[in-house]
């Protein structure tokens, strides 16, 4: 049988309405009637939005740190030194002079004269180490920290002018050099900068050091074929310390070969892969190096040991004594139980927002420490756990997956269902894929007999305590869709009946009641605050897809409302 496009567009509607009211968002929902309405006609079921009043845009954030990209180590200590450098041009921004820079060859000094004699010059430091001070002569400044530049200049001066001039001195600006920069980098060869540039910037200029080969620990300075200088970048990275050696016009800079190394996950703060400048140290200085938080207790080890796979398992301490070798990788671990944690509530109470239980205790005792607001609906109490979140998300997935499997391969008895069909799919397989993207919340719904004393807490539960709701919304397929008072007595097709009956299209024996906990049920009594939706009929197959996809939302208690984001 050929699907009417209005039927068909009925059905989507329905199921994006079941989507979000299996969703068991808790009490004092709403239904926006206006989104879907120009989709579906007039007279049909909004695809209705269900939004959660009482938690408004609060959401629990997992901060479950993650490993680098799989497969890959994490990326060098100290690789931010060379992030996103603009290597096009090849020179660095002079920038502010150092107090303790000193001056050579090259470089420019700026000198004012003022009292009986008002003039201003830009000396250049000669091959001589000298400037040519006018009415002075030369003035020896190679050599000269370029705080001390005005003091020398201003002797040099009072030898020839009396108290009446005064000479003030300052660098301006740096001669350029070129130095070439070899070894493990992103861009070797020569690079042009100013005198005062650090092999730091230099180095920043080749690109930066090649990830997989490139040291930090062994940089050497060769002038004139003679190594007059080395460098370890763990000591600016660590302790701000960049002595070195002022470069000069041909200096050559030459990055070492990639030392051992060791990387780092797990909750650190410094999640690297960290050089030794000889061999792979002890666990200690790597936590000298990483800084594992506080809670870490337990540390994981693999690497190779005499060319076999090794592997270990050790407390922070006995890892600090551990020798490390090359290649190794160790992620730490909170692996010490603790005898207590923390349970969250939310919604119609007056007290604190987190409570401290020990392990092994109970819902119900909680219950009685938490001051309920007047308001509260105690009767639809439930809980958000996040063990239960883990095991829908699995449920979710594999039933999903099925419902698509079932779409594409399904039987179909003649050209004109076989034409239906194949126009449902993309709808229907559109629709799927958006589910795939539902973050489950792991809600769970007590029965009005239960023994709240005999529930477990977990780590990470939520207690939603909704607020007294004294309306009922009527969705789906009914002639007019409203939220209507609460009558007590009056059962889902009351309800109905006061929304002016079913549509022609209506599944009457479908009829499905939502309550505020999140539970549903099939028709019956209905209560203050839950939602009634009223199905499509839908013939053959496509009725059967609706069956299963609602199945599988009020089989795992998900919640969809992120789907229309």
């Amino acid at each position: 049988m050929t699907i009417l496009p209005n039927i068909h567009f009925r059905l989507l509607g329905f199921m994006a309405i079941s989507l979000l009211a299996l969703a068991a968002i808790p009490a004092a929902a709403q239904i926006d009637e206006d989104v879907g309405a120009s989709a579906v006609g007039a007279g049909s079921a909004p695809a209705a939005i269900i939004q959660d009043d009482q938690r408004g845009s609060e959401t629990r954030a997992t901060t479950l740190r993650q490993d680098q990209l799989a497969g890959r180590r994490p990326v060098p200590f100290g690789s931010e030194l060379f992030a996103e450098q603009d290597v096009s041009s090849g020179t660095s921004a002079a920038g502010a002079t150092d107090p303790n820079y000193v001056l050579q060859p090259g470089d420019v000094v700026s000198t004012t004269t003022y009292g009986l004699v008002n003039e201003t010059a830009r000396l250049v430091v000669d091959a001589e180490g000298n400037i040519a001070l006018p009415n002075v002569g030369p003035v020896r400044v190679a050599g000269v920290r370029a705080s001390e530049v005005n003091s020398v200049v201003s002797a040099a001066a009072s030898q020839v002018y009396q108290s009446t001039v005064q000479v003030y001195a300052t660098v301006a600006d740096a001669g350029e050099i070129q130095v070439f920069v070899t070894g493990p980098v992103n861009l070797p060869g020569g690079h042009t900068g100013d005198s005062r540039s650090s092999v730091i910037g230099f180095l920043q200029n080749a690109g930066g050091i090649d990830a997989d080969r490139g040291s930090y620990r062994h940089i050497i300075i060769r002038r004139a074929g003679e190594t007059i200088g080395s460098i370890d970048l763990y000591d600016f990275l660590l302790n701000g310390d960049l002595s070195g050696v002022d470069l000069r016009n041909g200096d050559v800079i030459v990055v070492g070969q990639q030392g051992p190394v060791v990387s780092v996950s797990g909750d650190a703060r410094a999640p690297y892969t960290f050089e030794f400048a000889n061999v792979a140290g002890t666990g200690a200085e790597l936590l000298r190096y990483s800084r594992p938080r506080p809670e870490i207790t337990h540390v994981s080890v693999l690497g190779t040991r005499d060319g076999v796979p090794f592997n270990a398992y050790l407390s922070r301490e006995e890892f600090a004594a551990m020798s490390l070798a090359d290649g190794d990788r160790v992620r730490y671990e909170a692996d010490a139980p603790s005898g207590t944690f923390i349970v969250r509530v939310l919604g119609a109470h007056d007290g604190p927002s987190a409570y401290v239980v020990n392990r092994g205790d109970y819902l119900g005792p909680l219950l009685t420490r938490i001051p309920l607001d007047p308001l509260a609906d105690v009767a639809m109490i439930h809980l958000e756990r996040e063990s239960i979140a883990q095991t829908q998300r699995v449920l979710l997935q594999e039933n999903l997956a099925r419902l698509e499997r079932a779409i594409y391969t399904a039987p179909s008895t003649s050209a004109a269902s076989a034409s239906a069909r194949a126009a449902q799919a993309a709808s229907l397989a559109t629709f799927i894929e958006r589910a795939r993207q539902v973050e489950p919340r792991g809600l769970v719904a007590f029965p009005e007999d239960a023994d709240l004393s005999r529930v477990l807490l977990e780590p990470d539960d939520v207690i939603i305590i909704p607020y007294i709701n004294q309306t009922v919304v009527v969705a789906g397929e009914v002639e007019l869709p409203q939220t209507l008072l609460w009558t007590p007595g009056n059962d889902a097709r009351d309800y109905v009946r006061r929304s002016g009956g079913f549509t022609n299209l209506a599944n009457r024996s479908d009829t499905l009641v939502i309550h505020p906990d999140g539970s549903v049920q099939r028709g019956g009594e209905v209560r203050a605050g839950d939602r009634i939706l009223v199905p499509p009929k839908a013939p053959g197959q496509t009725l059967q897809f609706i069956r299963d996809i609602t199945q599988v939302f009020a089989q795992v208690g998900i919640a969809a409302a992120a789907v229309f984001r």
